[in-house]
């Protein structure tokens, strides 16, 4: 990408890191340096395969992605009206070895996208070679290699009862929020525009006993997460199951881990709830004893791109 952002020309691409609360831009001609250079790169490809003993070829069984390395070049540039060796110094704290920053870019496509990675350094260097130009090279690994849209999507599905209640506000420990209630039992329908398959993160909410999520697809099952059939969610808390990482939480509270309640039996056998692009139907349904009309399940999810 040459020439992307010619201080001289209006482009839409722009490039930019956050940590925390700091935003650090990777262009800013009123500050007097450019990006030369945008290069989002591409995941490596675990490649799992073996050689066929007695036949030409391999055995293929490849499915993964590994780590994606992401590189910005920038010129700081005294002429426009850079400090230069100061211009270096402020990408400082985003290049600390055990910072996850995130890289924020968008692209010159349809309605300007926004693309979010979380990253680590992996090179920062800048020669300091004369009084006129510093050239700073950035160097980022990210973990996860797909790009997500920091929108974040949503779909809820009711377990159902009779009659109908309104949302609550419990006084706990903090203030907490209880969801709006329903009539009657709902499914919800997931779908990813993305380019990779995602798994949502759900808040299974109460009250409700033996909770149970199923995802169906046509022809049946494609996924479930539920609580052991003697686990109550009490009115007012919710079981948070995040599908991609593994985990589960009393309230979203990582000091109260419920995981020895999940029903692992039901997984197992059904497997981790996967939104899949282009998949026709993804249903969410949520059952329950002891529910009300409040009974709920939120499911979140942001899509994910290779670009």
């Amino acid at each position: 990408m040459t020439q992307v952002f010619d201080p001289g020309t209006t482009c839409v691409r722009r490039v930019w890191l956050t940590l925390g609360s700091l935003s650090m831009d990777c262009h800013s001609p009123a500050a007097g340096y450019f990006v030369t250079s945008f290069d989002p790169g591409a995941p490596d490809i675990r490649a799992v395969t073996n050689v066929r003993p007695d036949d030409d070829g391999i055995d293929d069984h490849t499915q993964f992605m590994g780590a994606r390395t992401v590189s910005v070049d920038i010129s700081a540039i005294v002429t426009a009206g850079a400090q230069i060796d100061q211009v270096a110094a402020q990408f400082a704290p985003f290049m600390v070895p055990s910072a996850r920053p995130t890289l924020h870019y968008v692209l010159d496509r349809p309605g300007a996208p926004e693309r979010i990675m979380v990253v680590r350094a992996a090179q920062y260097a800048y020669k300091v070679d004369d009084n006129y130009q510093r050239d700073i090279q950035l160097q980022f690994v990210a973990a996860d290699p797909v790009a997500y849209d920091p929108a974040p999507q949503s779909a809820t599905s009711w377990a159902g009862s009779s009659g109908n209640i309104a949302g609550r506000r419990y006084d706990l420990t903090f203030d907490r929020t209880y969801p709006a209630g329903s009539s009657g039992p709902s499914s919800a329908l997931l779908s990813t525009d993305g380019d990779v398959p995602v798994q949502p993160l759900l808040r299974l909410f109460g009250p409700a006993t033996g909770a149970q999520v199923r995802f169906n697809v046509p022809g049946g099952l494609s996924g479930a997460v539920g609580m052991i059939a003697s686990y109550t969610i009490d009115a007012g808390h919710y079981i948070e199951v995040d599908c991609n990482q593994k985990t589960a939480f009393r309230d979203g509270d990582p000091a109260q881990n419920v995981m020895a309640f999940l029903n692992w039996n039901l997984t197992m056998t059904y497997g981790w709830p996967t939104i899949v692009p282009g998949q026709a139907s993804l249903y969410m349904a949520y059952t329950a004893t002891s529910a009300t009309s409040a009974t709920q399940v939120q499911a979140f999810w942001n899509d994910g791109y290779l670009t």
